[in-house]
């Protein structure tokens, strides 16, 4: 029994109809939607997410020319670093809790007048872990910048009202990237309340170029192969089996169509960077975006399976596996379950013996690639994140295989 781990929530269907659509208003729908669940008034679209924070902090840099730091989260996408990096600022990473988010106590003692702005990302956290540094922002009156890349579409109900993820910061990012929730090959966007930056931004917008076309063709194939993949019959005679290969060899090249992130490297500002968003992009978003139907029913099924990986595996309290704090399955309504376990790459080679293909790497120690220095506490966590499969066509019956799966492995290994 095996199944695609990845899902690309753009359906083929939208994806060519967006080469027929008029892109006549598109902006202003997209920019309704977003300002409606952000609570912002201002909405920028960018051709990445990294675009639109290059963006905040050149904006933040002209308004404060005399602060110099910024908090970040040291478990991260190492490009943020970078971004940071190439604008001259000094990164300053915080501890991590047992979610691998800010922790709040260590950023009161490293938050101070050259702050420029805190980063939170959204990742395993819960909203009250986010709403904490919010209100540690406030006190110190720095801005918050939420990168929401993960998270997009989560919200925590209170009385009857949705508080979506995204609408916190003072600046808020979103990616639309190939397997984002709403995944649109390329884009990426900043929502604020802030005028004076919008104005900015949109003077900085009109000297990019187009995105370029052979950029976005090579994703696109790679989008039209993962949808090929994604056929059981054919996943489960040529994929598994080479991602497999692949995982035990480490073959970056193979590894890198499923983990984009592992093709960073230290470097200044790309020519991509300095592009707009795609029309095509843009009319992927929209179709997404007004299929509302398709979009509650993949966060209704991802809540549901996470609750019961969550649910089962308390139960079982496998030796050999640590559950993160999990407590608010609309907010942390992860595209895959993370755990925490002993044993991670023999683990995993027996997974893939059983045909169960696991996400390997989330996001890696920033503070090591920038700083060459490790993140205290990060170790741990980095050296035994593994998340589970998750998404519309996983069902209790496959998480019940895995779950069995895990308890056989460390019933085998931890025999007293």
């Amino acid at each position: 029994m095996s199944f695609f781990r990845i899902n690309i929530y753009l359906t083929l269907k939208q994806f060519f109809l967006s080469f027929f659509i008029s892109e006549k208003k598109i902006d202003n729908k997209i920019n309704k939607f977003l300002k409606s669940i952000a609570r912002k008034n201002q909405i920028i679209l960018t051709s990445q997410l990294r675009v639109a924070f290059m963006l905040t902090l050149k904006y933040l840099k002209k308004k404060n020319p005399k602060k110099n730091e910024i908090i970040l989260n040291s478990y991260n996408l190492a490009e943020m670093g970078n971004v940071c990096k190439n604008l001259g600022l000094k990164i300053v990473f915080t501890r991590l809790n047992n979610n691998l988010f800010i922790e709040s106590k260590d950023l009161k003692k490293k938050i101070n007048k050259n702050t420029l702005a805190v980063v939170t990302t959204n990742i395993f956290n819960t909203y009250h872990e986010l709403k904490d540094v919010k209100n540690i922002c406030k006190t110190y009156k720095v801005p918050m910048i939420e990168d929401n890349a993960i998270y997009f579409g989560n919200y925590k109900l209170i009385g009857n009202k949705k508080i979506y993820s995204g609408s916190m910061g003072d600046y808020v990012l979103n990616s639309f990237n190939i397997m984002k929730n709403v995944s649109a090959m390329y884009g990426g966007s900043v929502a604020s309340n802030d005028t004076n930056f919008a104005s900015f931004a949109k003077k900085e917008l009109l000297y990019y170029k187009n995105f370029p076309f052979f950029k976005y063709l090579s994703q696109s194939l790679i989008f039209l192969m993962l949808k090929i993949l994604k056929i059981t019959l054919i996943y489960r005679l040529f994929f598994i089996g080479l991602i497999s290969n692949a995982t035990k060899k480490n073959n970056r090249f193979i590894l890198s169509f499923v983990y984009p992130s592992i093709k960073f490297k230290l470097q200044k500002f790309p020519n991509s960077y300095f592009t707009k968003i795609s029309a095509l992009s843009k009319k992927m978003i929209y179709l997404q975006l007004i299929d509302k139907d398709n979009f509650k029913n993949n966060h209704f099924q991802k809540r549901i399976n996470n609750s019961y990986y969550y649910k089962i595996l308390r139960k079982k309290n496998i030796k050999g596996i640590k559950l993160i704090n999990f407590k608010e399955p609309s907010f942390q309504n992860f595209n895959d379950f993370p755990i925490l376990v002993k044993k991670k790459k023999e683990l995993v080679n027996y997974l893939f013996s059983k045909g169960i293909e696991t996400k390997i790497i989330q996001y890696v120690d920033c503070q090591n690639i920038f700083l060459k220095k490790k993140t205290q506490n990060l170790d741990y966590y980095e050296n035994r994140v593994l998340c589970l499969p998750n998404h519309i066509g996983i069902k209790k019956e496959y998480i019940d295989y895995i779950i069995k799966h895990l308890t056989k492995f460390y019933d085998t290994k931890f025999k007293n």
